[in-house]
């Protein structure tokens, strides 16, 4: 007869490990033999080691709805719930101690995203859990409360199913965006999607000269002559366009096409009035060439480049082109760079407290699936995690009705 898990986990990324040391956690822990993680790459968390570029970063010490893109009522609710659960707090019992930097960002405290993996793979080794790589799940059914799971030429049957299966974003880490079909076979909806945390692709012919310099700069994207978001922090020039912290939060809010733009403010702690005012002190050292007026205020280079877009060496005109770099978007690198994916299953059919289906009793759906993305500096991961958690702990409070 063919074996029943209690759970099976659709994914061995952020969230599926995540929900299943909370399943085999406490004392409604389930038994390791009664939990399956189904992955489709040869090893689980391959994207959980790249987090924080390999150094892992978790959490964010500055925590709220407002670093969240989704519907608002689920997003407040899962803020709200993540908050008790005290994910820190969390991880150091697990055997994963933080440190927090002075930008708010949480790391664990050996600064190496591997060893995240390898605690909480140890964990689940101890809990005799059962992984099984190179399982790519193609198809699930359901019928009189046990699921159908079918990956390659094997069947696995289980009484509730955790969907982590990530998003489109990273398609070498196995997350292609082809198992969305997994949840729409249950009637769940999937926006469009787009790559979000990515770098842009611009107009490169004021930039020429600028690869490779990093500045300090308030970066605000336009849509249709519409600001619709911005971002202060560092701003990379590139031989394709820009990267950088900057770049990465205002690209969550870029959906393609050839109407946008961005508006590079460089001294963001000064004003467009203060730069006037240096500028035209700056009139009287002759000794100083026109054309290199802003020679020793920003770098060289990118001074080189704003003065290009003068019409006028007048004070006021030189400052204003300062607060005033524009670079037409022309695309961003795409899925296969990004960070994390904007879009997916929409939420409207998810219980925010559990995330379970409101479709299919016993079904769940956690993490990059989901139609939820964080900004850039551990947002997206602590979703990973605390969806996991919730779902772990819905299906266990189910075994004890």
């Amino acid at each position: 007869m063919q074996k029943i898990y209690k759970v099976a986990i659709v994914g061995g990324g952020a969230s599926g490990l995540m929900a299943a040391v909370e399943l085999l956690s406490g004392k409604k822990s389930l038994r390791g033999s009664d939990v399956i993680i189904l992955e489709k790459n040869d090893r689980v968390g391959k994207k959980l080691i790249a987090t924080g570029n390999g150094q892992g970063n978790l959490m964010n010490q500055n925590f709220g709805k407002e670093y969240y893109r989704g519907e608002d009522f689920f997003v407040k609710t899962f803020v709200d719930e993540t908050i008790k659960i005290d994910l820190e707090k969390y991880l150091t019992k697990l055997g994963i101690p933080l440190c927090t930097l002075s930008n708010g960002k949480k790391y664990p405290l050996s600064r190496q995203a591997s060893a995240v993996l390898d605690i909480i793979r140890a964990y689940l080794a101890s809990k005799f859990c059962e992984i099984e790589t190179d399982a790519c799940v193609t198809a699930i059914t359901e019928r009189d409360g046990v699921f159908t799971i079918k990956a390659g030429r094997e069947e696995y049957y289980a009484q509730s199913v955790i969907l982590a299966f990530g998003g489109a974003a990273a398609k070498q880490f196995g997350t292609d965006g082809s198992s969305y079909v997994l949840a729409q076979k249950f009637g769940h909806k999937i926006t469009s999607v787009y790559p979000s945390l990515v770098q842009l692709k611009t107009v490169t012919d004021l930039i020429k000269g600028l690869k490779g310099l990093k500045e300090v700069a308030r970066v605000t994207l336009y849509t249709d002559d519409k600001a619709v978001a911005t971002s202060t922090g560092d701003l990379l020039f590139t031989d394709y366009g820009v990267s950088g912290n900057t770049v990465f939060q205002v690209s969550a809010y870029y959906k393609g096409g050839s109407n946008s733009c961005l508006k590079v403010e460089f001294l963001p702690e000064m004003s467009e009035e203060e730069i006037t005012k240096i500028l035209s002190a700056r009139q009287k050292c002759e000794h100083i060439a026109k054309d290199e007026v802003l020679l020793g205020i920003l770098n060289k280079r990118v001074g080189q480049a704003v003065i290009k877009t003068c019409k006028s060496f007048l004070p006021e005109k030189v400052a204003h082109a300062v607060k005033n770099f524009r670079l037409k978007v022309t695309g961003s690198l795409g899925f296969n760079y990004a960070q994390v994916t904007k879009g997916g299953v929409v939420t409207e059919n998810i219980n925010p407290l559990t995330f379970e289906s409101k479709l299919k009793r016993g079904l769940y759906i956690v993490g990059e699936a989901l139609d939820v993305d964080g900004d850039c500096g551990g947002y997206n991961i602590t979703f990973a995690f605390a969806s996991g958690i919730m779902a772990a702990r819905g299906i266990k409070q189910k075994e004890l009705e």
